[in-house]
């Protein structure tokens, strides 16, 4: 399985979210699976990618030419993809996974994982997603969902695009029990 996560690529935030990362890419090593990410050598990118590779996992990183240009694209662990923008980056990422996980992140994680959420509402996409919520750092962001649909922005019929869990096991549950349900059929 080719797994996507999008993550932070910040050093500067609390260890905690560090493990969860080094946890998540232990498993997708462990298991042989393909780590799927943004291609940089900071943050919890580079956590899980190296933890990832050092459980015997493969790693791809889809980096943008702008970011790579400021000298943090990943090692030689990782089959690295340059992509043109930002808009090709998320593409390629889509394309190339079979799964999608959100660990702790920024503006970037957020428009990654809200993109695919939304693609998957309208069924151009059947595959899993995934929150790792560290710590309740996604419980804010959850409280807004829950506002939003309570004003009718959002229906609950769309519940069960995705999924919220606290470990890196039950991520690894889910994405191995993963079952299309029958509003993703209606798309077919």
């Amino acid at each position: 399985m080719q797994i996507a996560v999008f993550c932070a690529s910040s050093n500067r935030i609390d260890h905690k979210f560090f493990e969860a990362a080094r946890n998540l890419g232990a498993l997708i090593g462990r298991f042989g699976n393909k780590l799927v990410y943004g291609g940089t050598n900071v943050g919890l990118m580079n956590e899980v990618a190296v933890a990832t590779f050092e459980n015997g996992g493969e790693v791809i990183g889809i980096i943008p030419r702008c970011i790579q240009e400021k000298g943090i694209s990943a090692g030689c662990f990782c089959h690295l993809m340059v992509a043109a923008d930002m808009k090709e980056r998320k593409h390629l990422l889509r394309e190339n996974a079979d799964a999608f996980v959100a660990l702790p992140g920024g503006w970037g994680t957020l428009e990654e994982i809200t993109e695919v959420i939304t693609l998957k509402q309208l069924g151009i996409h059947r595959k899993p997603i995934v929150f790792l919520n560290t710590s309740g750092f996604y419980d804010t962001f959850f409280r807004f969902i829950e506002s939003i649909r309570m004003e009718g922005f959002v229906s609950g019929s769309y519940d069960n695009l995705y999924t919220v869990v606290n470990t890196a096991e039950e991520v690894w549950d889910y994405l191995q029990n993963y079952r299309i349900s029958e509003m993703e059929l209606k798309y077919q």
